[in-house]
């Protein structure tokens, strides 16, 4: 018997599988602000008990799962196309790792041959013929979603070939990355808090490469995604509202915004709304902060969300 034959998909593949079209990859988000700044995932060595953890070989790290009591990796959800992913890659199945709750199972897709990787450690699936958690019919693919799915990419990932951008709850009581350290995890950040620290970070640095996910249009000039993070960081820089200063040109007042901005997205937050106090009114800063969302995504139709 097969290891992953542990861990397959009983019965109808179309009733018992989870249809496999996306994957995605969570991190904490001072994590997230170098992958944007990369523009790319980095891959990176193995670490943990793998069987992979002496062969030298970095991946990047996607799941096809999502979590209904938030993620144990972080709240910034990057997500790929599954079959972007895969093609022209061979799969392999690497180990199921029992002592996560739910169990874990591994697959490494790479161009490597089964002679260029570590003896023993790896072993050659065809998800058309082997009776595993990982399954493919046709032009359809499915994935067993009663343990954690867990794909090793022997690449980096660049992140135009992102399919989307979210921002995500943090589970409440365990962290996989850094434990009871994690700060995300004790405060639970909404999503709108999460996202104006990112949309902070790439307002005050010129990011361009996720604008296709937060770029409003003309067919979607209600972004929801820029929306839900226009609130996190009106919200976080005003919260105090400490106006009064003597600025009012608006070339001034966007400068002074995008100051705030950057120690904002940088998590300086108790000194983020320092600068502000030069502005004389909030209405000076409403105007500063919405010009600089025109600007940067090339939307100068955009509005704040009521």
């Amino acid at each position: 018997m097969k290891e992953w034959e542990k861990y397959s998909i009983k019965g109808d593949l179309a009733k018992t599988g989870v249809e496999l079209d996306s994957v995605r990859h969570i991190v904490h988000v001072p994590a997230a602000r170098r992958i944007i700044e990369d523009g790319r995932i980095k891959a990176g060595l193995v670490y943990d008990e793998s069987r992979l953890n002496r062969s030298r070989i970095s991946v990047t790290w996607v799941s096809a799962n999502t979590w209904a009591f938030g993620s144990i990796y972080g709240t910034v959800e990057f997500q790929f196309n599954w079959k972007s992913l895969v093609e022209g890659q061979k799969i392999y199945w690497v180990e199921a790792m029992e002592k996560y709750n739910p169990t874990a199972y591994r697959f490494l897709l790479t161009e490597r041959e089964p002679r260029e990787l570590p003896s023993g450690a790896v072993e050659p699936y065809d998800p058309a013929k082997d009776d595993g958690p990982l399954r493919r019919s046709g032009d359809k693919w499915y994935w067993n979603g009663n343990f954690t799915s867990e794909f090793m990419i022997d690449d980096d990932l660049s992140l135009r070939s992102t399919t989307g951008l979210n921002f995500v709850s943090h589970h409440s009581e365990y962290c996989r990355t850094f434990g009871n350290s994690c700060t995300e995890r004790r405060e639970n950040p909404t999503w709108d808090k999460t996202g104006g620290r990112i949309l902070a970070y790439i307002l005050a640095h010129e990011l361009i490469v996720l604008n296709t996910h937060l770029k409003p249009t003309p067919e979607n000039p209600r972004n929801q995604l820029l929306d839900t993070a226009f609130t996190g960081v009106h919200a976080a820089l005003t919260e105090d509202g400490e106006f009064g200063g003597s600025l009012i040109r608006p070339a001034s007042c966007k400068k002074i915004v995008i100051g705030a901005l950057a120690l904002y997205g940088m998590d300086q937050v108790d000194s983020a709304a320092d600068p502000l106090t030069l502005l004389k009114s909030a209405d000076g800063f409403d105007t500063a902060l919405v010009e600089t969302i025109r600007d940067h995504f090339g939307a100068p139709e955009w509005t704040a969300p009521v």
